[in-house]
């Protein structure tokens, strides 16, 4: 759990670039309590003008009431529209930023957070975030505002009273705030289950096929129960907490415009107070009760934000690449391994392995499962760094680099499984090169065997799901292999992405990249299948 200073420090650089609409909203907010302070002194000389203690017009100061009112109506609909405005531009920005930052952090060989989790923090905990910049941090200063000049205004007229429901409101407050760490934890703890659930939802309707043929319906719906009955049992205490603290405050506002009734009444009496001081009287206490209150709840709500400005700050932490540019080399460049060793978790997967990938060459990489083939492909793309060893990429014209973020662009990848998006097959394929041609599309699927695009009814126009759901596998992986084509690089690693594909399908794929590329890109094949192995120049067994 990270400290509260460090959060702060982390609220403050993300609500920096808002200040200046903030700024607008707090203006405006300033306005409508001179308007609001205006109206009580209005209705106080209209009801003494009727009385006829102050001997005065009536209708101007009625017309002057009237003007007060639009002053309010206005500000309060400008407020309304800004603030929206406000909140929108707000997450938009820190959700982008945030969602990016999560993209380009480093690869390790497996996720810091789970993808449900991480959807939650950048949905959920960015609105909670959003709504205490563009809100709750204007409100407590236009509140504190109020209360200052409504305070000020009442101790004009009655200083006594003023100390009296100031005494009375800050005892309701107190009260209310005694369960402030209880708070915190558990919506920390919320937030969490929350997350969980999310990531439960989004796991099993992605694999809903798995868990019917598995049988496993009942097993999941009853982990969902069970999560959600933790997270109503936690959820049900937050809101007795807070119930025990509204009870506080209800007593406050009881008491204070008790007080506020009874000193005008007696005052009457006593003729120490007009008709038209009670009536101030009677308003400036909502005025002055309602902003304590007001900051009281915003307690709370900090709580809550504090707990999801934590959660966004470990995003925050987790470290990109360190990406400076583009290094491209010229023609196909070969890759040298020198020495390399690699470990999951503490476990060698590779232990001073040297190879050499020679430019222009066709390379099919083969072992067993676990060996280390696709981790050898990672440390290529520079996913992950190796902690013996070096990994070049050289050219033939003498270019040499270590392989990092800013050699991928020389890469044309096609990793395992099904590694379509949703959307059409025309944004798929563009998603390696947003400005792809309709021809250059097609020359793409002609070499990948997948011209059966064309014959589909919606053509490039068809709709994948989630996975490439709606096409069959061969389907989705010959897509996959053309949409790395159209990709601009001079190596070409395919991970098992034939597995799927008839023998005859993969012998024709496999001759039309050998064909158009066989010398012009150096070609790395990681398969089992015998394909592969005829057209190769070399096989590599792991």
């Amino acid at each position: 759990m990270k400290d509260f200073k460090t959060c702060m420090k982390g609220l403050n650089r993300m609500a920096k670039p808002v200040r200046g609409r903030n700024a607008v909203s707090v203006l405006v907010g300033i306005v409508r309590i001179l308007a609001s302070l205006t109206f009580v002194w209005a209705s106080k000389r209209l009801v003494d003008i009727v009385t006829g203690v102050v001997d005065a017009p009536l209708y101007p100061n009625v017309f002057l009431m009237v003007g007060i009112m639009l002053v309010q109506i206005s500000c309060n609909l400008f407020s309304t529209y800004w603030m929206n405005l406000n909140v929108v531009k707000t997450q938009n920005s820190l959700r982008l930023g945030l969602f990016a930052h999560v993209l380009n952090a480093r690869w390790s060989g497996r996720e810091a957070f789970r993808s449900g989790d991480t959807i939650n923090r950048l949905e959920e905990d960015i609105r909670v975030l959003t709504e205490l910049i563009c809100n709750r941090i204007p409100e407590v200063l236009i509140t504190s505002t109020q209360l200052l000049a409504a305070s000020a205004y009442l101790m004009w007229m009655e200083a006594s009273l003023l100390w009296v429901l100031v005494v009375l409101m800050v005892v309701a407050v107190l009260g209310s705030k005694l369960f402030f760490g209880k708070l915190r934890q558990l919506t920390a703890a919320i937030r969490a289950q929350d997350s969980e659930v999310q990531q439960l939802l989004q796991e099993n309707l992605q694999n809903r096929v798995l868990v019917l043929t598995l049988f496993g319906v009942g097993h999941v719906v009853s982990r969902l129960a069970s999560l959600q009955d933790l997270l109503k049992k936690n959820t049900v205490k937050r809101l007795n907490y807070n119930a025990v603290a509204r009870g506080f405050m209800s007593f406050g506002f009881m008491a204070g415009y008790a007080a506020a009734f009874l000193w005008g009444i007696f005052g009457i009496k006593s003729g120490a107070v007009t008709f038209g001081m009670m009536t101030a009287f009677l308003q400036l206490v909502g005025q002055i009760q309602r902003p304590i209150a007001d900051l009281g709840r915003q307690v709370p709500a900090f709580i809550k934000a504090l707990t999801s400005i934590e959660r966004l700050l470990e995003l925050e932490d987790l470290k990109v690449e360190n990406y400076r540019g583009d290094i491209r080399l010229e023609g196909a460049p070969g890759i040298d391994m020198k020495d390399v060793t690699f470990a999951y978790e503490g476990k060698n997967v590779l232990e001073n392995f040297s190879h050499m990938f020679r430019p222009g060459t066709f390379t099919v990489i083969a072992g067993p499962t676990g060996v280390g083939k696709s981790t050898l492909t990672r440390l290529m793309l520079g996913l992950l760094t190796p902690e013996q060893g070096k990994v070049l990429l050289y050219s033939p014209g003498g270019q040499s680099h270590v392989a990092d973020v800013n050699t991928r662009c020389n890469f044309m990848y096609v990793p395992q499984g099904n590694s379509l998006m949703s959307g059409t097959i025309r944004e798929n394929m563009r998603l390696a090169k947003p400005d792809a041609t309709d021809a250059e599309i097609e020359e793409a699927l002609n070499i990948a065997a997948a011209g059966f695009v064309y014959e589909l009814p919606d053509g490039l126009e068809t709709l994948c799901g989630e996975g490439g759901t709606g096409l069959s596998e061969g389907q989705s992986q010959r897509i996959a292999i053309a949409r790395a084509l159209l990709h601009e690089g001079g190596v070409m690693i395919l991970d098992e992405a034939t597995s799927a594909l008839d023998s005859e399908t993969e012998e024709r794929l496999l001759k039309n990249i050998a064909s158009r590329y066989k010398g012009k890109k150096t070609v790395i094949f990681i398969s089992h299948r015998p394909a592969a192995a005829r057209i190769a120049d070399e096989v590599l067994n792991l």
